[in-house]
């Protein structure tokens, strides 16, 4: 140690002539250089800048050791990654949804979408228990992308053998001790590595169950000093123990109270640290995913103050070790993988067809890793599945048998919302969800909304076709809403109704985002006026409804998105009306032909879209459009469009800015919105919206067309409950200023 103290004074302070002879004296071969990437969290990425200062300066490591984030980012960097390219995957990589308990909407299967997410509480049910896991988040998007990212060293088993050998740290949970990975698969190795004690799931590697190194050992210099290292440049971002004003989120606390081991082994690993930098993110936690480039930004400029230092040492080292000229860029070229053979292990309800039908991937066939990325998450967007993983067993050159581990999501869900809205008023909603119901690769569930306009949801849905491409599914609905009828906007009476409807569908999904089908719906819908007036209708009618519907969801996420699709689009024919109705003047019946009542068969059309345009890193274009058109069949209490409000609350229902719901009820609408959503403070949202619309253009009117022009202010907080809104509204045709909310998601 201290030979190696001598050499790295005497490197750094550029003596030339008498040290030269004393290194020859001292060490005939080069001085080995350790680098060691402590844990951090978030904050981890600084480390990217000191490599890009390493790669500037020429210097060339010879060994990589690193903890949880640190492990990450010394693993690429091993493999043969540059610096440069690893800031420029850091900027790319969606870290928000990478450490999310749940995976982002675009991977989740189209007939999924709309239950996905939109509950505060979802409790796993197995065998009639509750089912708890060691942490909250599994991490499958974050495993997948590291496999994809590691896709160089897929047939590596021995870390040694990367471009720049290689260790990372992990905890043994059973027994508190360090476990030193070095071999084995690298994506699981880096995955324990920062499996932080209560947030993430535990990882079994063998026989041993592991959580985040950073545990015991946050800063391996002493790894590093083990592999051979006579210098060790050790890069910490950790900052040792937080102090109490500064553990402001349970992230923070958490990851507070399991690094109290680590922080004794701190100590001698910063005594045995040569070249020791320390980051300044005191203003930074763990958890500061949303300032990647804040965090990223502060490491390069560390790393710009640390460049002359690892200048003159490569300078040195290579003036008295000749070495082949330095290469930023060491990724090897990695060939598609032909695959030889499948296997699927730990599935115990699905069944195995029905996964590798989802999966796509062939035996015989060549795939690249994106490809397999995909595959993974078509099945995994099914939500049978809690975690897929998987390893290219090398079977000779570019070939390689894929071997699946499967952990499947517990079969029955009870779920809890509440949500608030205008229209609705408050409701305490539950939902039951049951796979693998009477028949197996079936979805089913039923929900409830408590409320003084109650409200019922039920489906059954069964995957079919050999790529399980195909669907049958069977649901029912019920609505029991307070409906005003207006007359220029002004309300003239109040109606209870109700609307039910039962199912059946085919579909075909043409990818996770899109897909079509055709079914047919019986409809029944009640009118009774809450008061009494001169002029009333009241009673109910029940018809049938056949129709093609067309559905694409691309959108990012389930709130506030900022980029993507989301459209339904359904055209039918409404046959076989059986009215019950009957209209009143006064005390006196009248026939409903006098007030222009018919029911005939008819066609009608009903489309509504929005689509997110990003706009900025915090802002986003939102642009909306709605139509319905009822052909030959003008009677808009029934069977008609309701034009108003902010949110789908009802059926047949367009949105429109300015209007409550109902104050415009049509038998054909056609409207257009357009909002900027900027998001002012992190998960604070300010939305200024403008809409134009045209109504009762079809048929038999007794007027030109009539316009509609509304806005609408909305503030906006993204909250477990869902979004929370308040927003002010103003339609030109009306002449009021409005008020409306709506918290968490809709039924």
């Amino acid at each position: 140690m201290r030979v190696y103290s001598v050499i790295l004074a005497v490197l750094l302070f550029g003596y030339c002539t008498a040290p030269a002879r004393l290194l020859a004296q001292s060490d005939k071969g080069r001085p080995k250089i350790g680098l060691t990437l402590s844990g951090g969290g978030a904050k981890g990425l600084a480390h990217i800048g000191i490599l890009e200062a390493i790669d500037s300066a020429g210097l060339k490591i010879d060994y990589i050791t690193g903890t949880s984030m640190g492990s990450i980012v010394g693993a690429l960097y091993a493999m043969g990654y540059s610096g440069d390219t690893i800031e420029a995957l850091a900027h790319q990589l969606d870290w928000d949804n990478l450490f999310a308990n749940q995976p982002p909407l675009k991977d989740i299967a189209y007939e999924e979408k709309s239950e996905y997410g939109k509950y505060i509480i979802e409790i796993p049910f197995e065998y009639g228990k509750p089912k708890l896991a060691s942490g909250v988040i599994t991490g499958e998007q974050l495993w997948l992308e590291l496999a994809r990212l590691c896709w160089p060293a897929r047939d590596i088993r021995d870390f040694s053998q990367f471009n720049i050998p290689f260790k990372c740290i992990a905890t043994d949970v059973a027994t508190g001790d360090i476990v030193t990975l070095d071999t084995g698969q690298i994506v699981p190795s880096v995955r324990a590595s920062m499996a932080i004690p209560s947030i993430f799931t535990a990882v079994r590697i063998g026989d041993r169950s592991l959580v985040d190194g950073g545990v015991v050992r946050n800063f391996p210099v002493i790894t590093a000093k083990e592999m051979g290292a006579d210098i060790v440049i050790g890069s910490n971002v950790a900052g040792g123990l937080r102090k109490a004003d500064q553990l402001t989120t349970p992230f923070d606390i958490i990851y507070q109270l399991g690094f109290y081991k680590d922080a004794a082994d701190f100590k001698a690993a910063r005594k045995a640290c040569d070249i020791y930098i320390r980051h300044d993110l005191e203003d930074y936690s763990a958890a500061s995913f949303g300032s990647v480039d804040s965090i990223i930004e502060i490491g390069r400029r560390k790393g710009r103050e640390m460049y002359p230092v690892f200048k003159h040492l490569a300078d040195s080292l290579n003036a008295l070790y000749p070495m082949p000229p330095f290469k930023k860029n060491r990724l090897p070229f990695t060939p598609d993988v032909e695959l030889t053979g499948i296997t699927v292990h730990g599935l115990v309800h699905s069944d195995e067809k029905f996964f590798r039908g989802r999966l796509g991937l062939k035996p015989g066939g060549c795939y690249n890793p994106e490809q397999m990325q995909l595959a993974v998450q078509n099945v995994f967007g099914t939500r049978f599945y809690k975690q897929i993983t998987y390893d290219i067993v090398p079977q000779g050159p570019a070939k390689g048998h894929m071997d699946i581990h499967v952990e499947e999501n517990p079969l029955t869900y009870v779920k809890f919302a509440l949500q608030y809205n205008t229209f609705t008023n408050a409701s305490a909603i539950i939902n039951l969800t049951q796979r693998n119901f009477i028949v197996p690769n079936s979805r089913s569930f039923v929900s409830v909304a408590i409320s003084e306009n109650p409200r019922v949801a039920g489906e059954y849905f069964k995957y079919l076709g050999l790529k399980r491409s195909f669907g049958f599914g069977m649901g029912i609905y019920f609505e029991n809403n307070g409906l005003n009828v207006y007359q220029n906007f002004l309300r003239q009476q109040q109606y209870r109704t109700k609307y039910a409807n039962a199912s059946i569908h085919m579909q075909y999904a043409l990818n996770r985002v899109m897909t079509i089908g055709i079914g047919s719906r019986w409809e029944y819908l009640n009118y009774r006026p809450s008061f009494d007036a001169f002029e009333e209708i009241k009673g109910n009618s029940n018809h049938w409804n056949t129709y093609f519907y067309y559905g694409v969801n691309s959108l990012d996420r389930k709130i506030y998105p900022r980029k993507g699709m989301d459209m339904q689009l359904e055209a039918g024919y409404v046959y076989n009306q059986h009215p019950g109705f009957r209209a009143w003047r006064g005390d006196h019946e009248v026939p409903l032909d006098t007030l222009g009542f018919t029911f005939p068969n008819y066609k009608h059309a009903m489309m509504q879209m929005k689509y997110y345009f990003p706009f900025g890193r915090k802002s986003a274009l939102e642009f909306d459009a709605g139509a319905g058109i009822n052909f030959n069949y003008n009677q808009p209490l029934m069977n008609g469009y309701l034009l108003g409000g902010l949110n789908n609350v009802a059926h047949h229902q367009l949105l429109f800015p300015g209007i409550y719901e109902g104050e415009v009820m049509t038998s054909s609408a056609a409207v257009v919105q357009l909002a900027y959503q900027y998001e002012m403070f992190r998960n604070i949202f300010v939305l200024p919206r403008i809409g134009l619309g045209v109504y009762d253009f079809n048929g038999n009117v007794e007027a030109k067309y009539n316009y509609l022009s509304g806005y609408a202010l909305t503030a906006g907080y993204n909250s477990r409950l869902g979004p929370m809104e308040a927003s002010l509204m103003y339609s030109d045709q009306d002449g009021r200023l409005k008020f409306y909310v709506n918290i968490g998601f809709n039924f």
